[in-house]
């Protein structure tokens, strides 16, 4: 079946909307041995670290501003970051400016490079959209069996518009999964601006859509996000809603250039639910519509 550009957005639009509802009347709760090969222990560890231990995190190519405010962000949520580079003299310098930033905050941020970062538990891949399969398949050997996030988006600006491009196998994330086949991928976290992101002075505004067709890497990745002040992490199904959640960036980004704003994503008639993936499935039998709206940051 064709669809045309619009059309095909709108569907896939309708298709999350669709997937969060039918997740969220879903019974959440996990086996320990879900896998059957222990992949859920050793992600629920991960989570929430060993023995009262902060939960460790490598961001892959955080240096550019989105992966520097997450890094910022996770610190300050407790998490122990290595912020990871091709130079590790540019991951000690993006280091250094955020500690800088906040003297007052004990933010666990450690310098390296992608390869040091890499072999943490759990993994971010925060380069430029066209490097993040390269960059995956670079450190493949580190990300074997992890739960790996990506957070890029397939854009070019043409004039004063922002155009979302359709990679070869749909999205950012697919191309990941697809080179890192042993690797649980989640896509998230692609549509939260990285001021705000990085700014903790202030909670983070809105939903953070994730998608997977692994359902312990959502859940690992929405336990982490919960943590956020201010957001609210949603199940979107599987890792073909990629496609849509990427391409959505760009009439976010296009508000921000036409409202000289910055907004953020939050979906309305999930109050009734406990949101987060972790928590199980709807407190009555009867469920809301789920409707999209954007609201200032």
């Amino acid at each position: 079946m064709f669809f045309s550009g619009g059309t095909l957005l709108l569907w896939r639009s309708a298709a999350i909307v669709h997937a969060i509802e039918e997740r969220a009347s879903s019974v959440a709760a996990v086996p320990a041995d879900a896998t059957g090969n222990g992949t859920a222990d050793g992600i629920a560890a991960a989570a929430s670290g060993t023995a009262g231990e902060p939960t460790r995190l490598g961001i892959i190519g955080g240096t550019g501003p989105a992966g520097a405010a997450l890094a910022t962000r996770l610190a300050d949520i407790g998490c122990e970051v290595t912020l990871g580079s091709r130079s590790k003299y540019r991951s000690m310098e993006v280091v250094d400016n955020i500690l800088d930033r906040w003297p007052e905050r004990d933010l666990r941020i450690h310098p390296g490079a992608n390869s040091l970062a890499a072999q943490e538990p759990t993994v971010v891949i925060a380069t430029p959209w066209d490097a993040a399969a390269i960059t995956a398949r670079d450190v493949a050997e580190h990300l074997r069996g992890k739960v790996v996030a990506t957070m890029s988006n397939a854009l070019a600006r043409v004039d004063d518009e922002f155009v979302p491009l359709i990679p070869p196998r749909g999205s950012v994330a697919a191309s990941v999964q697809a080179t890192l086949p042993e690797s649980l991928v989640a896509a998230a976290l692609q549509h939260v601006p990285a001021t705000e992101l990085g700014n903790l002075d202030e909670p983070v505004h809105g939903d953070i859509l994730i998608c997977s067709d692994h359902r312990e890497a959502t859940w690992h990745i929405a336990e982490i996000v919960d943590r956020m002040p201010g957001a609210r992490a949603l199940d979107c199904g599987n890792l073909s809603n990629a496609t849509a959640i990427e391409a959505f960036t760009a009439v976010l980004m296009q508000l921000n250039t036409r409202y000289r704003t910055r907004v953020a994503l939050r979906l309305v008639g999930l109050d009734h639910v406990p949101i987060s993936v972790l928590g199980g499935g709807p407190s009555n039998a009867e469920a809301s519509p789920a409707v999209a709206e954007t609201v200032t940051g």
